[in-house]
């Protein structure tokens, strides 16, 4: 009964990290909570096997790595970035988003036009921004879709100064809702 508690008080912290951070890779999360891998591999497939997370396996530098999702997450085109992150009050990140195809797996955004980035670009491509005073959301255009084929490979957000890189890499395999 005792081991019972502490696994769905552990599953519960879990969770919440889980669904704080979408996307990371088991390893990280033990990382990021400070627990031994194993502590974190047990609570994975428990709530794998009750539908309350699932796994999302990519190909990344010829490993497949195992990255966790809560089970209401979606994929979608949307990008969401927390508004005290960057620098929103100012006309930077007013109306538009400007993306850059940096290079192969690089896509560059900022709130306004940097020239160094259009320069050494492939394309850009500017598009509206929603925001609060939670967070600035803006879509992916479907150029940049198709041309990182991102349904088919795992995007990270990162933020450099008062700009974003989204780092595009590892193909993604399969996605494990329920344990096989």
């Amino acid at each position: 009964m005792k081991g019972n508690k502490r696994g769905k008080e552990t599953d519960k912290l879990l969770l919440e990290a889980i669904r704080r951070y979408p996307g990371l890779s088991q390893y990280e999360l033990a990382e990021k909570l400070g627990w031994r891998s194993g502590h974190v591999d047990g609570s994975v497939r428990r709530l794998v096997k009750s539908k309350k997370a699932f796994l999302r396996i990519i190909e990344r530098d010829g490993r497949r790595v195992n990255l966790v999702y809560p089970e209401e997450y979606k994929p979608s085109n949307l990008i969401e970035v927390p508004s005290d992150l960057l620098e929103v009050d100012n006309p930077t990140w007013s109306d538009k988003a400007f993306l850059y195809a940096l290079d192969s797996s690089t896509i560059g955004v900022s709130g306004r036009e940097v020239d160094e980035w259009r320069e050494m670009s492939c394309f850009t491509e500017s598009t509206p921004i929603t925001k609060d005073n939670e967070k600035i959301v803006f879509k992916i255009p479907e150029r940049f879709w198709r041309f990182y084929d991102l349904d088919g490979k795992h995007r990270v957000v990162s933020i450099n100064g008062n700009n974003l890189l989204i780092t595009v890499s590892g193909y993604i395999v399969e996605d494990r809702k329920y344990p096989s």
